[in-house]
């Protein structure tokens, strides 16, 4: 991940992708993988938008059923089976349980059940089975839906940090020979007549800007995408409907994941476990603000703490660690309830639907659909270029795999001198690169110094972040490299001492340290902004 920038502006790439989402870091490693000589851009950090605001869940969707989308609900079938094999470190079962208390639910849950199972006739984790309403509080003792009569048990999977499965494509990328670059923002597309023939990027550390030529972009910028499609053509009609999904951080409220249908919308919602929380989400509403500032509000809040009541009614707003909110990128639906609207994507070709050769952008998608989604675009790519090279991604594992043996990480506890839960932790961030993190704190003890009361976070990773992982801003560190940021204090008890130890790496001044903890401050707040809403939410 070098920031050589006049050594881009020489070359002339066969594909340049615009967006670090998941989805253009996996097109980034699929068009690699086959040979094609690459660079990604990305204007703020690897998963800064979408990926890591999700519900950090890779399942088929029960909801998509209700729509009768068994296309893409087969798709993700398929793709969550891929990412237990490639990414068994960050992928992992997940019980899911849903309450049967509607009349309704009598008829329509036992069909869609069995027809779920169906769907994911090739897969490894258990069936769908019915539980009694004893069963039912076995499992889970607080729960207390009015008229639950029974309930199913089913599995589909968590990744519980999905900042890591978009880093870990990207390190893949860049360790077969692409270019990769955060904090590298595209100003202008450039044109040669009816041809895009390559990219203005503006490196956001220096601030120079540099031209770089390439056969093809394409504009995988997510609820971006229309922004940078506009660069090419201005005031063109939109390909993106963006839609606001909130999510509640709390304290622990149930053991297995549960499915919930809102008494208000009839929308299927989570409440998840996750690191000794409750996730709980997600809401689906039209959006059409700050696509940089987006923020729940107490509405948004109110809807989710309303609905969850029902289930478990001991839930209070003081359990209410923070919210978690980002953005949706569907393909553009004018008509349809936000929460209809297919979760398919689509590939634009530009040259078919404008006359503009050499873009493509890819609009909307899954993240448990990521890696189909940048097979389909990279063989467009290789169509249009005139490429023969089949797809690696589903068997190619990912940097961190394969999961480490319990076995060897007591040993590496016993060795180093940390905690056992401090190394069980590191391995659930890096896989099988855990110990590179031991390293550093091998060769300076200062390293295994706790970052964060709150977390098991420890100062070595900080190295590591910057030195292997092109960490170069504060959030990056504490949102998308460690845990320390989503933690219940998200960070701000340890913001003071990562600015320090970056700043002694990235040679920051006092001022540039100064600056880097106040970004990192207002970012937090927006998670904290409903509070300060003035409206009734219990």
């Amino acid at each position: 991940m070098k920031r050589d920038f006049d050594d881009l502006a020489r070359k002339t790439f066969d594909l340049i992708v615009v967006g670090g989402g998941i989805i253009g870091v996996g097109i980034a490693r699929d068009a690699v993988l086959r040979g094609l000589d690459t660079l990604l851009l990305e204007k703020e950090d690897f998963g800064y938008g979408t990926t890591s605001r999700s519900s950090r869940l890779i399942h088929g969707g029960l909801r998509y059923l209700r729509q009768l989308d068994f296309s893409l609900v087969r798709q993700d079938m398929r793709e969550r089976e891929t990412l237990l094999r490639i990414a068994p470190h960050l992928v992992h079962p997940l019980p899911f349980l849903i309450p049967v208390a509607r009349p309704l639910d009598r008829v329509i849950l036992p069909l869609g059940m069995r027809l779920y199972d169906l769907l994911s006739f090739d897969k490894t984790l258990p069936s769908c089975r019915r539980l009694s309403h004893r069963e039912t509080l076995e499992l889970e003792p607080g729960l207390e839906l009015k008229g639950m009569v029974a309930s199913y048990l089913y599995h589909d999977c968590q990744v519980s940090f999905p900042e890591r499965l978009c880093l870990e494509n990207a390190l893949s990328a860049a360790e077969q020979g692409a270019s990769v670059l955060n904090h590298a923002k595209v100003v202008r597309i450039m044109r040669d007549s009816d041809t895009v023939s390559g990219v203005e990027v503006q490196d956001c550390i220096s601030g120079e800007v540099y031209q770089v030529t390439a056969r093809l972009v394409v504009n995988a910028a997510g609820h971006w995408a229309d922004c940078v499609w506009n660069k090419v053509c201005s005031n063109s009609k939109p390909m993106v409907r963006r839609t606001k999904g909130v999510h509640l951080l709390t304290s622990q409220i149930s053991h297995n994941a549960v499915v919930q249908f809102a008494q208000a919308d009839g929308r299927l919602f989570f409440i998840i476990p996750w690191e000794g929380y409750s996730l709980i989400g997600t809401t689906d509403t039209d959006y059409f603000g700050d696509l940089d500032a987006v923020y729940a509000g107490a509405k948004d809040v109110a809807y989710l703490l309303a609905e969850v009541r029902r289930t478990f009614p001991s839930m209070k707003m003081e359990d209410i660690f923070y919210t978690i909110t980002g953005l949706r990128a569907l393909a553009f639906s004018g008509s349809k309830r936000a929460s209809d609207i297919s979760r398919k994507h689509k590939l634009v070709d530009h040259e078919r639907r404008d006359g503009t050769r050499g873009f493509i952008s890819v609009i909307g998608g899954k993240l448990t659909g990521y890696r189909a989604i940048a097979q389909e675009a990279v063989d467009l790519v290789c169509q249009k270029l005139g490429l023969r090279a089949s797809c690696g991604t589903s068997t190619a594992s990912l940097p961190g795999a394969p999961s480490v043996p319990q076995k060897t990480i007591a040993r590496a506890a016993r060795e180093s001198g940390l905690p056992l839960d401090t190394v069980v932790h590191l391995a659930a961030l890096y896989g099988s690169r855990f110990h590179q993190v031991l390293d550093l704190a091998g060769k300076d003890r200062q390293g295994m110094q706790s970052i964060c009361p709150h977390c098991r976070d420890i100062l070595s990773q900080i190295w590591h972040a910057v030195k292997e992982e092109a960490a170069l801003s504060v959030s990056d560190f504490l949102l998308r490299r460690s845990a320390v940021g989503l933690s219940p204090c998200q960070g701000l008890d340890a913001v003071d001492l990562v600015a320090k130890e970056m700043g002694k790496l990235l040679r920051w001044s006092s001022a540039e340290q100064q600056r880097q903890i106040e970004s990192y401050r207002t970012s937090v707040a927006l998670s904290q902004r409903f509070r300060t809403e003035t409206t009734n939410v219990h």
